[in-house]
């Protein structure tokens, strides 16, 4: 279902060759939110559509009002979905969110938890590693507060799951026409890299594909766990993008 809403809703969107791999890698960032924005209006079309065929070709008199009420409940969900979408758009433009949006994030926040929880570079042990070390980052890597902020998570991350590798790179946006680099970093394990800002795990080999990754350095626990370890690296990695044409480094 979500590679199907991502086909739909993306295909036109994005400048990558690796269509598939992009809807792989990111339908539950993007994906996932538009499913959850669209569920009444799936709901609704499930009704409509059952209730309409049965009225049609399911000959029953004892189910006959029942079929109605299928028509009827479709045709009020969607009507007081648009009256929705007027107020959406009234709520947004003041900043604000209606109870609606509110729950869609709640129910997205769940499903991406229980994603990242049971992911391939980090599982449910690392996981409660990681809570047990420090509560406070545990609770940031699960929430939205972690993304564009991959220099520091990532870091954090390794320091604590120690057999991680630490790599900074740089990958080329699928979202904007013409080749546009990024400085990233993520961690490596067991073949998979764990994305602070897509909360996920994702295996390196698609991850390299679809974001021809350019790999700065990795280094390994002993390496990344020195004191002072991003100020030691910072001028070197900025003076690479630079020369490499990437973006968004001043953080590192």
């Amino acid at each position: 279902m979500l590679n199907l809403i991502m086909h739909i809703f993306c295909k036109n969107k994005i400048y990558t060759t690796e269509s598939k791999l992009f809807y792989k890698i990111f339908k539950w960032d993007v994906g996932l939110p538009t499913l959850l924005s669209l569920r009444k209006i799936f709901y609704a079309d499930i009704l409509f559509v059952t209730g309409l065929i049965c009225f049609i070709f399911v000959k029953s008199k004892f189910n006959f009002f029942l079929y109605l009420l299928f028509i009827f409940l479709g045709l009020l969900i969607l009507i007081f979905q648009l009256r929705e979408q007027v107020k959406i758009i009234s709520y947004n433009a003041l900043g604000a969110r209606t109870p609606s949006q509110i729950r869609a994030l709640q129910m997205e926040d769940f499903i991406r938890k229980f994603v990242s929880i049971n992911g391939k570079a980090l599982g449910r042990k690392e996981w409660k590693a990681i809570k047990k070390y420090d509560i406070r980052l545990y609770n940031d890597l699960l929430s939205n507060e972690c993304n564009h902020i991959c220099y520091y998570y990532s870091l954090e991350i390794a320091k604590v799951i120690k057999d991680s590798s630490l790599l900074w790179g740089a990958i080329e946006c699928p979202f904007e026409e013409g080749h546009i680099y990024y400085a990233h970093a993520v961690i490596l394990r067991n073949g998979y890299i764990y994305d602070s800002n897509m909360r996920q795990s994702d295996n390196y080999k698609d991850f390299i594909k679809l974001y021809n990754f350019k790999l700065y350095k990795q280094w390994n626990y002993d390496e990344y766990s020195k004191k002072d370890f991003r100020e030691s690296e910072r001028n070197d990695f900025r003076n690479w993008c630079i020369k490499n044409n990437v973006k968004d480094f001043e953080m590192f």
